[in-house]
């Protein structure tokens, strides 16, 4: 139990520790582009909602 308990406080320290995440807003176009120009990859998020 103390080792779980050590474990999570290491995790929640490294976690605060980081920087934020910048989210992009635009078209997929533009994101696509920007990703490619940095030699990353591209998460698409998103959802629908029926009701």
């Amino acid at each position: 139990m103390k080792k779980a308990f050590i474990f999570g406080f290491v995790l929640l320290l490294f976690a605060a520790l980081l920087p934020a995440q910048t989210w992009l807003t635009g078209s997929v176009d533009d994101a696509l582009a920007k990703a490619k120009a940095q030699g990353k990859l591209l998460l698409l998020d998103f959802f629908a909602s029926s009701g």
